[in-house]
């Protein structure tokens, strides 16, 4: 097992075994053979298997939607404005300022001045010229920092497409850069009439993913691209996939308070959580297997005065007999029996 592998373990398998050992040593049940000379009805028992043994672990996790972005403001006042959850994406209308439509365009930077012919070069003309090539206007059409005349062609025809006049120039404020191809409304802090120069709402992705919280060795030793598996509300078990690891520690709002570490969970399948709501779910790393192992349940331990362990198995004819034994690993209220006289099929006491 790695170190890494060994740390996440650790202090799970330390509580397992406490568990196992509390749940053996305090059983109030009296002997099997006792039981049995007495005349009692016959012990319960669990037969010992081969199975695969895994030993988890588990963190508490939220489904949500990430992080929360603030859509830029502009000048005007609004005329028309989205509802939460709507879902919008690139080329479509956010919301409306002065009656003029504010479209949404793929980009990571905002912009910040009217764009048309003899603007100076820059990153924001290539972000221009790319968003109206996704959106299907940019033939002959040459994605660089140069307003030409054909991005002033190109912004002609989307203009006409739109219904609205068919100036050549995109006058800030017209568009609005968005993070992704469409994005989910997750608040509307605007009203109609409001002047436009706050941010209007927020927003987030589309898809849902799993926030989970870490530990601060946690966060250290988890990485990005670690499997898992996430644990539904109603019991479904979805793979999923560690995608980021935040260590946390930024300031909050609120004074003193630090933001605490996180894991980021995206589903192998993307629609396994919709229709659920944002509720709480586990995330389950799996830290250690062990194949074709003997298992018996943890109660059917019976700690020995030697500090070691045994089982009580319950052969024909209601015969019992103590069998010292060695364990491995604890985990899901299960053992491994590593060394001892006991067998996959034999009966095993777990109570009177």
């Amino acid at each position: 097992m790695s170190r890494r592998a060994a740390w996440i373990l650790s202090p799970i398998a330390l509580v397992l075994v406490a568990a196992g050992i509390a749940l053996a040593v305090l059983q109030p049940w009296q002997s099997a053979a006792e039981a049995a000379d007495k005349g009692d009805d016959g012990p319960v028992t669990a037969l010992a298997e081969l199975t695969t043994l895994t030993s988890d672990l588990r963190l508490n996790g939220s489904l949500s939607y990430g992080a929360s972005i603030p859509l830029p403001g502009r000048g005007g006042t609004i005329t028309r404005l989205p509802k939460a959850g709507d879902v919008i994406g690139v080329g479509q209308a956010v919301y409306e300022v002065d009656g003029r439509p504010v479209i949404a365009v793929r980009g990571e930077r905002p912009f910040w001045r009217d764009l048309g012919a003899e603007v100076e070069d820059g990153p924001d003309v290539r972000q221009l010229e790319q968003a109206l090539a996704d959106l299907g206007f940019g033939t002959d059409l040459t994605v660089d920092d140069e307003f030409t005349k054909v991005t002033t062609a190109s912004i002609k025809a989307w203009q006409k497409s739109l219904g609205v006049p068919q100036t050549g120039v995109v006058a800030l404020g017209d568009i609005v850069a968005i993070t992704a191809a469409s994005v989910r409304v997750e608040a509307v802090k605007a009203k109609l009439g409001d002047p436009a120069s706050s941010s209007p709402l927020t927003y987030t992705s589309t898809g849902l993913r799993v926030i989970a919280k870490l530990t601060d060795a946690q966060a250290r030793e988890i990485l990005p691209g670690t499997p898992v598996t996430v644990i539904l509300p109603d019991g479904t078990e979805v793979p999923s996939t560690i995608t980021a690891v935040d260590v946390g520690g930024q300031p909050t709002e609120k004074e003193g308070e630090t933001t605490p570490p996180t894991a980021t969970v995206d589903f192998t399948d993307p629609a396994a959580g919709q229709g659920i709501g944002l509720r709480a779910v586990k995330v389950v790393f799996a830290t250690s297997e062990v194949k074709d192992a003997l298992v018996v349940p943890v109660t059917a331990l019976v700690a020995t005065t030697d500090g070691g362990y045994a089982v009580d198995v319950l052969h024909k004819k209601g015969k019992v007999e103590r069998v010292a034994v060695e364990v491995g690993l604890i985990a899901d209220s299960r053992v491994q029996i590593v060394g001892g006289d006991l067998a996959e099929g034999d009966a095993v006491v777990v109570a009177q």
